[in-house]
């Protein structure tokens, strides 16, 4: 869709909107055929909003300090802070929904600048999403890359050590927690906000610092502008020794279902209830596991096994694929069945590739029936088949070396 001529104060324009056909896409909207809605009478359009995309959708504007007016039928939640909807990924996640609610209270600028709330703690976390040949840095020049096709962790992990060393900086936890959750939201909320704004005001609310220059610090590598400019990794690592009394449980129960001779005793002793996720991704790093094991975990872990958390269900999955378990590929079909995010749908992929003749057989039975499916949408797993075709090539490529 285009708007050909600009639009005059005043004037109305009405949008055209012509429907695809069943398998086409843009990445602006999404469609759902009628027998894909829950009462199979007519299609149903929506977009997410996400990144820029409305801005191709209609003539808007992706930040709260410049507005335009339009009129919407719309049904949300009286209280202002609640996230409306997610029509599509899994909420489920106590941290996963607090950081929504959070996002809700605050900007959305350009740069991506954000905070994220998580249980115990809080931080700042510059995010860019462009893939590095080694390791990326916080913020890089736009590149005409799409962001959405070259996510990776890395600047989420950068931005976290940033904020933690202006923490250590502050010295007083409580007082850059004040900075961060309190002073920073009330300068900047409703505005578009660039870093070195941020920053600026990071300084400005710690005068202290500034005198002393920290921003422009001579060991190459602390300052502000390496920070966010320069590849590598950070000189300053956070003390995360703490997280290992959380960590240690799950690993050594890991271990205990790794070996041939099941300790079940010891297994039934242990409660996993406080970190299931952790524990079920130290269980794909050890698969395949020893014959028989998959059987006595469905048995033990049935909560975990007939969950409907999408984390659960996506490790669930994994732990099959990589244990060539036959029993269980009808959650696999029916986990990828409901699914349209490529950060549970690509692992699944990965690890059937990676399987047994079957287990590659089911990959490929998923990709010819998954778009037509009813409940699926075309375009969430467009995507899917290209780079489920990427990972096949992958795997018969290291068959012929």
């Amino acid at each position: 869709m285009s708007w050909l001529e600009p639009v005059q104060t005043g004037e109305k324009k009405e949008p055209l909107i012509k429907r695809p056909l069943l398998g086409c896409c843009e990445d602006n909207v999404c469609w759902l055929e009628p027998v894909q809605t829950a009462e199979k009478a007519k299609p149903y359009i929506f977009t997410q909003d996400q990144a820029v995309l409305n801005r191709t959708f209609f003539p808007c504007f992706y930040t709260l300090a410049i507005k335009s007016t339009y009129s919407a039928s719309v049904k949300v939640m009286p209280v202002r802070e609640n996230t409306p909807s997610f029509p599509l990924g899994n909420c489920s996640l106590a941290d996963v929904i607090v950081r929504e609610m959070d996002n809700t209270g605050e900007d959305r600028p350009l740069n991506k600048l954000r905070v994220k709330i998580k249980p115990g703690q809080t931080w700042l976390t510059f995010t860019l999403y462009f893939k590095a040949t080694n390791v990326i840095c916080i913020f890089s020049p736009p590149s005409g890359v799409d962001p959405d096709d070259t996510y990776n962790d890395m600047p989420y992990e950068k931005g976290f050590c940033f904020v933690s060393y202006l923490a250590h900086l502050a010295g007083d936890q409580s007082c850059f927690d004040a900075f961060l959750k309190i002073a920073y939201i009330d300068k900047f909320k409703f505005c578009s906000v660039m870093a070195e704004d941020a920053l600026e005001f990071f300084l400005e609310y710690f005068p202290d610092l500034k005198k002393k220059g920290v921003h422009k610090i001579e060991v190459k590598g602390l300052e502000f502008d390496s920070w966010l400019n320069v590849p590598g990794w950070p000189l300053y690592l956070p003390d995360l020794s703490a997280g290992q009394s959380l960590m240690k449980p799950a690993e050594q129960l890991s271990e205990l279902w790794a070996v041939e001779g099941l300790d079940m005793a010891s297994i039934m002793k242990t409660n996993i209830q406080a970190w299931k996720t952790y524990f079920l991704e130290k269980i794909i790093e050890k698969s395949p596991l020893s014959r028989g094991n998959i059987e006595k975990q469905e048995e033990q872990y049935p909560h975990i096994v007939k969950s409907n958390n999408a984390e659960l269900r996506l490790c669930w999955a994994q732990i099959i694929a990589k244990n060539r378990h036959q029993p269980g590929y009808q959650h696999v079909r029916s986990f990828l069945s409901c699914q349209g995010k490529q950060m549970y749908t690509l692992p699944v992929y990965h690890a059937l590739w990676n399987g047994s003749e079957e287990a590659r057989s089911l990959a490929t039975d998923l990709q010819c029936h998954l778009t037509s499916a009813p409940g699926q949408c075309p375009q969430l797993h467009q995507e899917d088949h290209r780079l489920s075709a990427v990972i096949r090539a992958e795997h018969e490529i290291q068959s012929v070396v």
